[in-house]
C-alpha cells in the first residue's frame, strides 16, 4: 500500500505536467490511449506501468488472503453460531467486493465506448452498431441575476439527431441532463481544459460501471452491518 501510495503522488504530478500526453486518456480506451500516446513516451508514462502491476499484486494477495481465511472459517462454522459466522465471513466478503470494484474500473477503462463530439451544428459521428449522431443545434439561457453570476451560462439544450438502421429520432440533453439510449450514455459537458471553455457531447458505453456500482453498494452494506455489530460485541465482554 506505500508503494501505491508513493505512485499515485508521483501520477498527480506528472498528469499535471503533461495535459497532451495524459488529457486524451479521459477520452480513449486504455489500449488506444497507450497505442497512439503511451508508448511514445514511456518516459512519461512509467508509474502507470508500475501502478499497474502492483494493482495486480494487491489484487492476487486480496484474493488469497480472502479464500484462505473463508476455508478457515466455513470448516469452523459448526463451531459457532449464526451470527458469529457472519461477522468472521463479512470483512472477507467487504474484500471481495472491493475486488469486484476494481474489476469494474479496468473493464470501465478497457472495453466499452467512448468518444467525445464537439458542439457544432453539423457535427456527425459513428457510433456502435451502425448507429450515428449528428449536432442540429443549442440553444442556451443565461443568469441575469445576482450580479455576480449575470452573464454566465445557467443552462444549455442540445438537439441530436440520432440515427439507427432501423429509425430516426430527435433528442435533447443538457447540462446534468443526459439521454440513454441504445446502451448508450449521452452527456453535455463543459470542456476547459483547451483554455476557452466549450461545450461537448461525450458519448459513453461503459460496461464496468455495473460492477463498480453493485460492488461499492454491496460493500457499504456490509460495513454499515459489520462495524455497530462488532461495537455490540465489544460491549458484552
Amino acid at each position: 500500500m506505500l508503494f501505491i501510495s508513493v505512485n499515485l503522488v508521483i501520477a498527480s504530478f506528472s498528469v499535471k505536467a503533461y495535459p497532451r500526453v495524459f488529457g486524451p486518456l479521459n477520452n480513449l480506451l486504455l489500449q488506444e490511449w497507450f497505442r497512439l500516446y503511451g508508448k511514445s513516451h514511456p518516459e512519461k508514462i512509467w508509474w502507470l506501468l508500475t501502478l499497474s502491476g502492483l494493482l495486480i499484486a494487491l489484487g492476487i494477495n486480496i484474493a488469497v488472503c480472502t479464500l484462505d481465511r473463508l476455508r478457515a472459517v466455513w470448516s469452523k462454522r459448526r463451531q459457532m453460531g449464526m451470527r458469529v459466522f457472519f461477522l468472521r465471513v463479512s470483512p472477507s466478503f467487504i474484500h471481495i467486493c472491493f475486488l469486484i470494484v476494481l474489476t469494474g474500473h479496468l473493464v470501465s477503462m478497457a472495453s466499452g465506448f467512448n468518444r467525445s463530439i464537439d458542439v457544432i451544428p453539423g457535427q456527425m459521428a459513428s457510433l456502435p452498431f451502425q448507429d450515428k449522431i449528428m449536432v442540429l443545434g443549442q440553444q442556451c439561457d443565461y443568469y441575469d441575476t445576482p450580479e455576480i453570476l449575470r452573464g454566465f451560462v445557467k443552462q444549455c439544450t442540445i438537439s441530436l439527431d440520432l440515427e439507427t438502421p432501423e429509425e430516426k429520432t430527435l433528442k435533447q440533453i443538457g447540462f446534468l441532463h443526459p439521454l440513454f439510449l441504445h446502451g448508450l450514455s449521452f452527456h453535455l459537458v463543459m470542456d476547459k481544459k483547451a483554455g476557452t471553455p466549450k461545450m461537448k457531447v461525450t458519448v459513453k458505453n461503459d460496461p464496468g460501471v455495473k460492477l463498480i456500482l453493485w460492488g461499492f453498494t454491496v460493500m457499504v452494506l456490509l460495513m454499515v452491518w459489520y462495524f455497530p455489530q462488532m461495537n455490540i460485541g465489544d460491549k458484552r465482554r
